[in-house]
């Protein structure tokens, strides 16, 4: 019997995370950042990962503002911040992250009016490749190397 990519994985030392197909093509995870729990988009094409402004005092974010510019497909941004070493855990992987944050709410009126709920951030490239991780499409699983 051929061994399963989720299994191979496993076995390399990747811990597997679900993922939620919305409707509007995004991926949604479930994160972790100084011990509070968030919901945020998955897009490897995000050079950084984010939270929404808005969110700061949630997930008890020190920031400094950022010269950092931030852009989407959409429009760019300007007034960002950075909050340096937070604490992030997905699944059963953890780290030390930095994050910008910015005004998302462009983002979650466009999630609100296709009836999603709105998103805490952004789980960007940054994140990923220091995760070494890998996206299964087939399955709708991240998995993340420990």
């Amino acid at each position: 019997m051929p061994e399963t990519l989720n299994k191979f994985l496993k076995n390399k030392g990747y811990c597997p995370v679900n993922l939620i197909f919305l409707k509007t093509k995004h991926y949604l995870i479930e994160a972790k950042i100084n011990d509070v729990i968030g919901s945020f988009i998955l897009d490897s094409g995000a050079s950084n990962s984010c939270v929404c402004n808005t969110q700061e005092k949630k997930f008890k974010l020190e920031t400094k503002i950022s010269k950092i510019s931030a852009s989407s497909a959409t429009s760019e941004m300007s007034n960002t911040n950075i909050s340096k070493k937070n604490f992030i855990v997905i699944s059963k992987w953890e780290d030390l992250i930095d994050l910008v944050t910015f005004d998302m709410s462009h983002i979650n009126k466009t999630f609100n009016d296709k009836e999603i709920e709105s998103v805490d951030g952004i789980i960007g490239a940054d994140l990923l490749k220091k995760s070494k991780a890998i996206l299964d499409y087939k399955s709708n699983k991240l998995y993340l190397k420990l």
